[in-house]
Formats: C-alpha cells, sequence, structure tokens
C-alpha cells in the first residue's frame, strides 16, 4: 500500500478573506478543472452544504473551506472533516488501509464516496485530535 500528501484542507467562516490571504502572501493559484468544480456543484447532495476553494503551489493542493460543525452529525460519522480541517494522504489500496486500522485498533469514520466522485474517503484522528483524511481515486 502506496501513500503520498495530497492536500490540507483549513475551514474558516469567511472563506474569501482566507482564500486572499493564502493567494496574496504565498503566490497560490486556483485550481479550476472539472474534478474540482464537481465538489461544490454537488456538495449539498453529500451532506456539506458550503463552498471550497481549490488552490495549489504547483505540487500540493489546498482546500480552503466554509466551517461546517454538523457535517459529522448529518453523515452519522464521529469525525468530523469540515469543523476544523484536515490534511490528507492519497493511497492506492483504501480497503487495506481501513484493515490496517482494524489490526490497529484505530477508530476511523467510513465516508465511501460523499464529497468527490469517485474518491473513497476515510478521517481518523491521531492521538492529539487532529483529523486525518486517507482517500482513493478512481472507485
Amino acid at each position: 500500500m502506496n501513500f503520498k500528501f495530497h492536500h490540507m484542507n483549513l475551514c474558516t467562516d469567511s472563506l474569501p478573506r482566507l482564500t486572499k490571504f493564502y493567494q496574496t502572501l504565498f503566490d497560490l493559484g486556483t485550481i479550476n478543472d472539472e474534478e474540482h468544480t464537481r465538489v461544490n456543484a454537488e456538495s449539498t447532495m453529500s451532506g456539506y452544504n458550503g463552498k471550497v476553494d481549490f488552490l495549489s503551489d504547483g505540487a500540493i493542493e489546498f482546500h480552503w473551506a466554509e466551517r461546517d460543525l454538523d457535517t459529522g452529525f448529518k453523515m452519522k460519522q464521529f469525525v468530523n472533516p469540515m469543523g476544523r480541517g484536515h490534511f490528507c494522504f492519497r493511497t492506492d489500496d483504501i480497503k487495506g488501509f481501513m484493515r490496517r486500522c482494524d489490526q490497529l485498533g484505530i477508530r476511523y469514520s467510513d465516508y465511501g464516496k460523499w464529497a468527490i466522485a469517485g474518491w473513497y474517503q476515510v478521517f481518523l484522528q491521531d492521538p492529539d485530535g487532529n483529523v486525518i483524511e486517507v482517500h482513493q481515486p478512481g472507485l
């Protein structure tokens, strides 16, 4: 099973302010491809009602999202990836990753394909409560 850092997500109560700050300070560009545009169009059907801005430094993605403290409740999951934000690893074996978590006794929330079409997403918390996403595209 392979892992690659994919993105960092920060949640905010002022999306335009946060996006402008990072674009101005770090010269981050906007990602406007079909996959990322679809996320905002489909988000209300998935249980998340916020808008997301997608930025990149050319290698790493940054997902700035409107905070939604109810996402975990709406999805009936104990981890809420849209309350504080999260960082993400991409894998080629999401089922193997879930088996590893089960073997290690690490609880996770299996969100399936809820936010981005074709991305199977699992969210968990590290020992300090930081939220981690692991996803596999193409499913």
